[in-house]
């Protein structure tokens, strides 16, 4: 029953990890797009510091503490090798979750390299991370 509370404390932190992950691009796109109105950018800075402050680095501690709780509780999945690959691409979001994070510090500062279409293509990159992961996670592929 353990193991059951930590997966749904775990799909929960996950759901608000990529609810952040999705929004903190969109608000760089709305940044870039209103740099010159100063009452503007400056709302935007808040939110996305709050956003990823409060909400998002939360949510990835927590899904990664619940994660590890579900194998701690269940240790035979560390030798399947869908679980492998699924750590491989939960890290690699979490090095996207960096890059937000330093890309925020920039935008805060008016340190702004991205165009809007730049923004909006990382938009997306967690999208492709959260097919991948679901998949593995749902349909546990034996191909290791």
């Amino acid at each position: 029953m353990l193991v059951l509370w930590f997966k749904a404390l775990h799909l929960i932190a996950m759901v608000a990890w990529f609810a952040g992950m999705f929004y903190m691009f969109r608000l760089f796109v709305y940044h870039v797009e209103n740099r010159d109105r100063p009452e503007v950018t400056a709302l935007l800075k808040i939110m996305a510091e709050r956003l990823y402050r409060y909400i998002t680095t939360p949510a990835m501690i927590a899904t990664f503490v619940f994660g590890i709780a579900m194998l701690v509780v269940n240790p035979g999945y560390l030798k399947l090798g869908w679980m492998h690959l699924k750590w491989v691409l939960v890290f690699g979001l979490a090095g996207y979750h960096g890059f937000v994070g330093v890309t925020r510090r920039r935008f805060a500062a008016d340190d702004i390299r991205l165009t809007s279409k730049q923004c909006r293509i990382l938009n997306e990159v967690p999208t492709l991370f959260l097919i991948a992961i679901v998949l593995l996670a749902v349909l546990r592929p034996n191909f290791f």
